[in-house]
């Protein structure tokens, strides 16, 4: 999965947007210091650290350079937001097997809703994945449990 965003007027692309997130321009990650952080230069050849994280509650991407911040990609409505981070919560009480299907269907369900042509099939869709993550885990805990 991947976010495009402009910082300072440049066109940048994040990947891996949850773990290790990298940051690319025209194709080629961006180099970074001796410590890890990104060195970014804008459009005028100065250059800006730069910094990535992960805001949870827009479930987007935020690149912070100087003291601009910046969201990446389409937002989500609010209480999509909230319904999927209360799935991802609620995966996390099913174990491992919990959490893997809960952010695998919210991170589905979240590009679904980003989709910039979205469609009401789009929509049925997103809301079709957790479902679909509840019945997996279901059948998963029977066959575990034997059938008993």
């Amino acid at each position: 999965m991947q976010s495009i965003g402009r910082v300072s007027g440049v066109k940048l692309v994040v990947t891996k947007e949850w773990w290790r997130p990298r940051v690319l321009r025209d194709g080629q990650e961006l180099p970074r210091d001796r410590w890890g952080t990104y060195q970014f230069h804008d459009n005028h050849g100065r250059p800006c650290p730069l910094t990535v994280s992960y805001s949870w509650w827009e479930l987007r991407p935020r690149v912070v350079v100087v003291d601009q911040s910046v969201l990446f990609e389409t937002p989500v409505a609010w209480w999509a937001r909230v319904a999927l981070l209360a799935l991802i919560a609620a995966g996390f009480f099913g174990g491992a097997l919990g959490a893997l299907l809960a952010l695998r269907s919210a991170g589905g369900s979240l590009a679904l809703l980003r989709r910039p042509d979205r469609r009401p099939w789009h929509v049925v869709g997103a809301l079709m994945l957790p479902l679909l993550a509840v019945l997996v885990y279901g059948i998963v805990a029977v066959l575990l449990r034997g059938g008993r």
